[in-house]
């Protein structure tokens, strides 16, 4: 077979992997004026372009000197004091690197912009910035600038803006809000118009003057505030949705209300007006998004915008940093899912960040992996780690493209040694980087464009994720990680959409314990027209807002294609905060059988013989189906692995395989099944 040939995948039931409009440089649209969709500043007609773009990303310093010198120290393992360090800086910005990074094939850099000073204090550095993307776009390299949003260096930006330090998160004490213990860097409000209109500023600046593609707003997740603005947002809010607050909340009216204290452990929530605070939250920063990405859409309809809430990281974004992914995400075209969840196995554990790639697929957005390892960095460094060994950054590549995400690298050009030397400067660590960016280009579309297959969905709800999330959380967790490890094909399916689960074989619900009554009766709708349903836990006990149920909807489900599970079997053990470490549940085979059961002949492909190799599969628009397959444990190569091949493949006769490391091979289908020889990373199959 044809390199052309084993590419093609014609057009044809697009799901947009990407939420945004990501057109080619230059390139003329027909639909300019065509509506945005509600909700969100973009067009349905960009999201066939967003799930078709292929982009492979590279870090390229997120700070200007203002910060490593105000900071000192190590800065994201890059050592201040470090007497190459200017050299380094200097090499950041040549045209060289940017000739070396296109060559290995990367075609998008995330670099500084704005920081937080002020835009006064950092026009020098943004100047250089202009300069790098000028370079770049002569190499085909866009540019994404970096815009920290909780951060204002007060030292240099009062100077500019006298009046900010109204702008001010406070926390419960009446304190300004810092990021973390850095005195100097106050955390701002989101509800304060002079910031949300001084951000504007930036992203104009940005878009018009420095001649960006697109913006990356940082840390854009909120901690709970306690200032004056906030409270009487939260009374309106409140009031807005509940004119009369006697039967939910006991109250003659909201007038005096005040927000409720940050818990140490929030546990179960059932204080109802603790429930709506975290809602409101969650919904203005969901908000603040929706506000910034207009009308950075408004200057520039093909501006790419990525963000970093800091998801998923810890079962507790909702009450901690105000986070619920659909609320940020579908405002965005990438998000960073930026954590210690760096690809291989670690004591029995698979670690990966393939729930992130599942959350952006069910939303809209895609995901760009900024894994950090913990432990010894580099030249001694302590702290964030980088790679070592090929396989590390071939198996961060190959994780993305395989789910759908950005490959790249966030190692490469950062410093390693005396002078301006970088990591990418390591021989076989710029030879694994483009070999396996060369290979996700020439595979790119048997997975952009196409179709997730869903022969499982696992179901996610706010209220079951805010109200319950100790619970909640690792029973997802637990279904999940049997899921992975047992060579399902399955996806996400938030209840905010319930529309994707008419294209599931099977609905696994874990710990969903508060159900609305629209998410119950779309459930019972959904196992009623034969669906399989896998009920794990308590599921449905409350409504959304934790309301207990006299009866619940889901209690006479029944029949062949509905298995119910003792919680104890799901719940995973294992951290999950920074970092997830998630040993198998103890059911774990039980949960496998059960999925099995539910899911009956409605399948389309399971991997078998291993659990150290996950499964991405994709219905690609000339009904054929393409299964990518990441060896977790590399660079040990999986033996004895098989795909099991559902009935709408019964007739497929051959597979094509192809690897990075080896010429396309074609492997004999017997009985609906097909061995899969040893590979070191990274297998493409294609089916049909």
């Amino acid at each position: 077979m044809k390199r052309r040939e084993f590419l093609h995948a014609a057009g044809g039931g697009l799901l947009a992997l990407g939420a945004a409009r990501i057109p080619a440089r230059g390139r003329e649209r027909e639909d300019r004026q065509a509506q945005p969709e509600a909700g969100t500043g973009r067009r349905p007609q960009d999201e066939a372009d967003a799930a078709q773009a292929a982009y492979y990303w590279s870090w390229w310093g997120w700070e200007p000197l203002a910060h490593y010198r105000r900071t000192g120290g190590v800065v994201g393992a890059v050592d201040v004091s470090a007497p190459g360090f200017s050299q380094w800086y200097e090499r950041l910005h040549s045209e060289e690197l940017v000739r070396t990074m296109a060559r290995l094939g990367v075609n998008l850099a995330v670099t500084h912009f704005f920081k937080g000073f002020g835009l006064k204090h950092e026009r020098a550095e943004q100047q250089r910035t202009a300069e790098l993307v000028r370079a770049a776009h002569r190499h085909g390299v866009r540019v994404l600038g970096y815009c920290q949003q909780r951060s204002l260096y007060y030292e240099t930006f009062l100077a500019e803006e006298p009046q900010a330090e109204a702008w001010i998160q406070r926390d419960a004490d009446g304190r300004c809000r810092t990021w973390g213990s850095a005195y100097f860097r106050w955390a701002p409000c989101l509800h304060s118009r002079e910031f949300r209109a001084y951000m504007k500023r930036v992203i104009r600046v940005g878009l018009e003057e420095i001649g960006l593609d697109g913006l990356h707003f940082d840390n854009d997740y909120c901690e709970p505030c306690y200032c004056p603005r906030c409270e009487q947002a939260f009374r309106s809010w409140l009031a807005a949705r509940w004119p009369d607050p006697r039967d939910r909340f006991g109250l003659a009216s909201f007038a005096h209300v005040r927000q409720p204290p940050t818990l140490a452990s929030a546990g179960r929530i059932i204080d109802p007006l603790v429930q709506a605070w975290v809602r409101f939250r969650c919904e203005s920063l969901g908000e603040y998004h929706r506000d910034v990405t207009e009308y950075a859409r408004s200057l520039r309809p093909d501006v790419i915008l990525l963000a970093n809430p800091a998801h998923p990281r810890g079962p507790d974004g909702p009450y901690r940093r105000s986070v619920w992914a659909p609320a940020v995400g579908r405002h965005l075209t990438l998000m960073f899912a930026e954590n210690g969840n760096a690809a291989g196995i670690s004591d029995g554990a698979m670690i990966s960040q393939i729930r992130a790639y599942k959350h952006a697929a069910a939303i809209g957005y895609r995901v760009v992996s900024t894994t950090w390892k913990r432990g010894k960095g580099i030249a001694g460094l302590s702290g964030l780690a980088l790679p070592q060994q090929p396989e590390e950054v071939t198996l961060q590549v190959a994780e993305a493209a395989a789910f759908g995400g950005i490959p790249g690298t966030n190692w490469a050009l950062r410093p390693d040694g005396p002078g301006d030397r970088m990591r990418i400067d390591v021989p076989e660590l710029q030879t694994a980087l483009g070999q396996y960016l060369e290979f996700a280009r020439q595979t790119e579309r048997l997975r952009l464009g196409a179709r997730p297959v869903r022969d499982v969905a696992v179901l996610q709800t706010f209220a079951s994720l805010a109200f319950d999330a100790s619970a909640a959380a690792f029973l997802v967790l637990g279904a999940e990680e049997s899921l992975i490890r047992h060579g399902f094909a399955w996806e996400t399916v938030f209840g905010d959409n319930l529309g994707p689960l008419a294209g599931c074989g099977a609905l696994l619900l874990a710990g969903q314990s508060h159900l609305s009554d629209d998410e119950c009766r779309a459930i019972c709708d959904f196992a009623r027209r034969g669906g399989g349903l896998v009920l794990a836990g308590d599921n449905g006990q409350y409504d959304e807002h934790g309301r207990s149920r006299s009866r619940n909807p889901l209690q006479d489900l029944a029949g062949p294609q509905v298995v119910r599970l003792e919680a104890s079997l799901v719940r995973a053990a294992g951290e999950s905060s920074y970092a997830e470490r998630l040993t198998l549940p103890k059911g774990h085979q039980q949960v496998a059988a059960a999925v099995q059961k539910a899911l009956g002949n409605r399948g389309s492909v399971r991997l078998l013989g291993s659990d150290t190799v996950a499964l991405a599969a994709y219905e690609l628009g000339d009904n054929r189906l393409a299964v990518h397959l990441v060896n977790y444990a590399a660079p040990q190569a999986p033996k004895g692995l098989k795909l099991a091949l559902g009935p709408r493949w019964k007739d497929a006769a051959q597979v094509r395989l192809r690897t990075a490391e080896t010429p396309e091979q074609t492997l004999a289908v017997a009985e609906n099944a097909v061995e899969i020889p040893p590979f070191p990373v990274y297998a493409v199959a294609v089916v049909g």
